[in-house]
């Protein structure tokens, strides 16, 4: 609807492209899947150190693979990342090893999906310009499709439905409203990096993981304890430098 007013350009989608992000619509569906069978076990903020974590690890593999070269200031902030987490890991007074595997799922998916973006998202939007981030978008969210219904026939979710009835209006629009975020924040980021230069979108984006944290904290009631807010505080710090840096190399 969207490409058909104009709102959005996309360029037409062949074959060879719904082939080739087939993969990264299965790693972001694991990515979605391992985070929400985490989340009854883990508090947020140890999300957060986790992602931030996968933040060191894409960076080693990048650098020992792909070739890609880092200033002192870079390893530096990678160096102050992973002592945060480490910090805050060593004394995660909400440790469940449960949560802490499928976390680890969760950042095996999320560094896979990362590389074969950066190979393919790459090759496909600017060097050979046959498809637009949005087009490319379209295709990962289209192909999420069948996964997520195959493992919700897997999980036996059949009944969420009926579960979902009785609930009263303001629960209803609440989960219909995380569903729509879902769908902005896919389109949101490349729009974002389109109109703002790449450093306003990292720090908002570090932002928003504070943000989180502290929502999560008031509603859930999670406690941290000042080591974890320590660590978790380092752990941020790190990679918004890492991000900072990055962007001033370029």
């Amino acid at each position: 609807i969207s490409k058909y007013f104009g709102f959005l350009e996309m360029k037409p989608i062949t074959g060879q492209q719904w082939k080739v992000f087939a993969a990264t619509a299965f790693f972001l569906t694991m990515q979605i899947f391992t985070s929400l069978k985490a989340l009854p076990y883990v508090a947020i903020a140890t999300v957060v150190v986790f992602r931030n974590t996968c933040t060191v690890i894409i960076a080693i593999i990048d650098s020992c693979f792909f070739g890609n070269k880092f200033n002192k200031m870079q390893v530096a902030s990678l160096g102050t990342t992973t002592i945060g987490m480490l910090v805050y890991a060593g004394q995660d007074i909400n440790f469940d090893r449960v949560g802490y595997l499928w976390l680890v799922g969760n950042s095996v998916a999320t560094i896979a999906n990362t590389f074969w973006n950066k190979v393919f998202i790459t090759k496909y939007t600017k060097e050979l310009k046959i498809q637009t981030s949005y087009g490319v978008s379209l295709i990962q969210q289209l192909e999420t499709l069948p996964i997520v219904f195959v493992l919700a026939a897997v999980n036996n979710e059949g009944g969420a439905y009926i579960a979902y009835q009785p609930l009263d209006m303001a629960a209803k629009l609440t989960i219909l409203a995380t569903c729509a975020g879902g769908v902005l924040i896919g389109i949101a980021y490349p729009k974002c990096f389109s109109l703002l230069s790449g450093t306003s979108v990292v720090v908002a984006s570090t932002a928003n993981k504070a943000v989180s944290i502290l929502i999560g904290m008031y509603l859930f009631g999670t406690r941290l304890s000042s080591t974890q807010v320590l660590g978790l505080g380092i752990c941020i710090g790190g990679s918004l430098w890492y991000a900072l840096e990055g962007k001033r190399k370029k």
